[in-house]
């Protein structure tokens, strides 16, 4: 698997971007601007398989239309589903997230993580994590209170996210379309293209964990022009 694309969605200010943040920098950040979507970008080693991860960070506004969630949501291969601690608002959306990837993925299981955020405001908590956990195995997804601030279950949970997508089968070759068919022979095709890539890809990789950043602006003018 050369490249993985997660995406990470959820209301505004359950920490999503702070939690990426978290991840690929070990930093958290105070404040933040958030555009219609971020981009980051890491290279991580899980289960001696090194892997790059772009992770798609959505801020939700009322531009945000069913063509470009269903451009955005078709080239993701596990999402991250957040809400916080201390905003009982954002748990009972989570239901309506769920619903909007099934809709989009058109498939009813798919790598989904649940995300309880914030979990160092112990003192502003409005949802327990039993509700928490009963969620997630109603709909059959891990669960994991984080913290973006201390760092706590950041990783771990991601990583849990990583392994869900590689027993998922997708189409080996993941820097194509997830849902896309293709007959066998094409199938067959891109498999050995993949396996040739990934070797040569990686035949002088340096173990070293590296992280890029790249940020983009995306209006809705320029995805409907597309």
């Amino acid at each position: 698997m050369d490249l993985i694309i997660i995406s990470i969605i959820g209301n505004g200010g359950v920490g999503k971007s702070t939690f990426i943040h978290q991840f690929c920098y070990s930093h958290f950040i105070e404040e933040y601007d958030p555009t219609i979507q971020d981009s980051f970008r890491k290279q991580v080693v899980i289960d001696e398989d090194a892997l790059t991860l772009d992770i798609l960070d959505y801020y939700y506004c009322e531009d945000w239309t069913d063509f470009y969630k269903q451009m955005s949501y078709e080239k993701t291969h596990g999402f991250i589903v957040v809400y916080s601690i201390n905003d009982k608002n954002s748990f009972n959306e989570l239901e309506n997230f769920l619903n909007e990837i099934y809709k989009y993925k058109k498939v009813y299981e798919f790598p989904i993580i649940i995300i309880g955020n914030k979990n160092d405001l112990e003192d502003q908590r409005q949802i327990k994590k039993e509700e928490g956990e009963e969620f997630a195995i109603k709909h059959g997804c891990p669960f994991y209170e984080t913290s973006a601030k201390t760092r706590y279950n950041v990783e771990e949970s991601i990583f849990t996210l990583l392994r869900e997508i590689r027993k998922y089968p997708f189409d080996l070759n993941l820097n194509s379309n997830p849902n896309s068919n293709s007959n066998s022979n094409s199938n067959s095709n891109s498999k050995s293209n993949s396996n040739s890539n990934s070797k040569s890809n990686y035949e002088n990789y340096d173990p070293t964990i590296q992280d890029s950043f790249r940020k983009q602006v995306v209006t809705i003018e320029d995805a409907l022009n597309k």
